[in-house]
């Protein structure tokens, strides 16, 4: 996995760095501490006296460590003081590069940044100013069973940034010793008996929050390079994982009712549905639906949400530049607005419960393990080579494609709907896949699914648009005429996609899969 930033006219490549460290981090509910203290796993520990422990987190005048996804700290700890850089990225959300070095003092020495990745992008005379700062009472907990080490550290205490606060209340479970499946099933174990919370934010991203007033920047899934050697399990694992970042990085931005950020979440859980419809015929048929079910739940939440951003934010302004009745669309919009703040808060309340928690894990869990994941002690055939796979992989989501889409003038709404689904799971298919491929096949296909897929979502937005009105006008009877405004609107879209969908869909039946690349 790899990934181009930019600092001004700076291009760094980021890869997956090391050394890294494996962590997963739950919010602690207030008067928890009994709890865990007593679960029978924890008691087992070796454990530490507490310490104070106060952090101080740094960057340059223009951000750039942050908009490298990458802070830089300083720790003062019984009479010590250790810097660290921690780097995001990869395919494992839990996964971050670390450096760490020992200093004299509480200031961090720019030079020992030439050792890692952000060398080209923070020279050795890089300024380097204090933003925010953690201080914390940790306790440390040593877990060592079944072959594995796992620090248990919980922090508590506050973070600072100018004036502004908020508490920390955190439990950390860090890998030294073992296999990363060991380390989520540790996890898994404890939340079912503790309603444990992930934690999405780290520290330097609190204190950013509160610093700023803004969670992290929304962020597009990074592509993802399969290895030509990669066997299915891994492909599965890595797309699993990618998925799952981009929905642990994009949950604060949602959860505070950021457009942009519950759009990126949506896209993440279905990519992580397609991910599964993509390698179905070789995982596990229980397992399978357990995770289909939660994700078309939590699917539901996020795209009602999702569907009121819409409407609000690009429909009826849209309706507005057409000059049809403001008023009516000014009553119309409020009512809109109550109903999309309503859908947000039911998302964030969502977030804040332990169910997201149990699908991220177990998700995570899986994809660590071929044979769980294929139901047979020896992993069946997800240990064999991914690239021979691939040609039957996605000629089956194609073909479920071509099947909904025969005799398109003659099909329903609700048909052209599940098309456009069939064809986004097909297009997602082959993304994930695109490193295995001819690339400028593999390019040229997925614009023409592209282009379809926009034919079939003006279509879908049309009638979600008129169902969403209709909602709202069903409660309140003076805003019927503005409802029929937008359902004129609505018929005269949705006529100029039904002109254009035949041609586009020959264009896109017409094209061969893009073929996997032997060289």
């Amino acid at each position: 996995m790899s990934a181009r930033t930019a600092f001004g006219g700076t291009m760094i490549t980021k890869t997956e760095p090391r050394p890294m460290e494996l962590e997963i981090k739950f919010h602690l509910p207030e008067g928890i501490e009994a709890t865990i203290a007593a679960h029978p796993t924890l008691r087992a520990c070796e454990t530490q006296p507490p310490r104070q422990e106060v952090t101080t987190y740094f960057d340059t005048p223009d951000h750039r460590l942050a908009r490298a996804g990458a802070s830089l700290r300083v720790r003062r700890a019984g009479g010590q003081c250790v810097q660290t850089l921690k780097l995001r990225g990869g395919d494992n959300p839990f996964r971050r590069g670390e450096w760490e070095w020992p200093v004299p003092d509480e200031r961090p020495d720019p030079r020992y940044l030439a050792e890692t990745p952000l060398a080209p992008a923070v020279p050795d005379t890089a300024e380097l100013a204090p933003l925010f700062t953690a201080e914390v009472t940790r306790s440390l907990r040593t877990l060592q069973q079944n072959g594995i080490v796992v620090d248990v550290t919980t922090d508590l205490g506050s973070i600072r940034a100018g004036d502004a606060q908020e508490p920390i209340r955190e439990m950390e479970l860090e890998l030294k010793e073992g296999t990363p499946i060991a380390l989520f099933r540790l996890a898994e174990a404890l939340q079912v008996d503790i309603p444990l919370v992930l934690g999405t934010e780290a520290k330097s991203e609190r204190g950013w929050r509160l610093l700023t007033g803004q969670p992290r920047k929304v962020e597009k899934q990074e592509d993802i390079e399969l290895p030509p050697n990669a066997t299915a399990a891994e492909g599965f694992r890595r797309i699993t994982g990618t998925a799952l970042a981009s929905l642990l990085a994009n949950q604060p931005a949602a959860a505070a009712g950021m457009m942009d950020g519950v759009h990126q979440v949506r896209v993440a859980i279905r990519r992580l549905r397609a991910c599964l419809a993509l390698f179905r015929p070789h995982l596990d048929e229980e397992q399978e639906e357990r995770f289909t079910g939660a994700m078309r739940r939590l699917g539901g939440i996020l795209g009602e949400a999702r569907d009121w951003d819409v409407f609000c934010a690009e429909t009826l302004p849209e309706l507005t530049s057409r000059n049809l009745p403001e008023p009516l669309l000014a009553q119309l919009l409020a009512g809109a607005e109550a109903e999309r703040a309503a859908a947000h808060a039911r998302l964030a309340e969502e977030f804040a419960r332990p169910a997201m928690t149990r699908l991220v894990l177990g998700l995570a869990a899986w994809a660590e393990d071929p044979a769980a994941l294929s139901g047979m002690p020896d992993g069946g055939v997800m240990t064999e080579p991914l690239v021979e796979l691939v040609p039957e992989l996605e000629e089956r989501l194609a073909r479920r494609v071509m099947r909904r889409g025969r005799r398109i003038r003659r099909r329903s709404d609700e048909e052209l709907h599940e098309l456009r689904k069939a064809l986004k799971k097909l297009r997602y298919g082959v993304e994930f896949l695109a490193s295995l491929h001819r690339r400028k096949r593999a390019g040229a296909y997925l614009h023409r699914c592209k282009v379809l897929q926009e034919q079939l979502g003006a279509l879908n937005d049309a009638a979600m648009a008129v169902t969403l009105a209709e909602r709202l006008s069903s409660r309140d009877k003076a805003l019927e005429p503005a409802t029929q405004a937008l359902r004129n609107w609505a018929a005269k879209h949705r006529a100029d996609a039904l002109e254009h969908l035949p041609k586009v869909w020959r264009n896109f039946k017409h094209a061969a899969l893009p073929g996997v690349s032997r060289s």
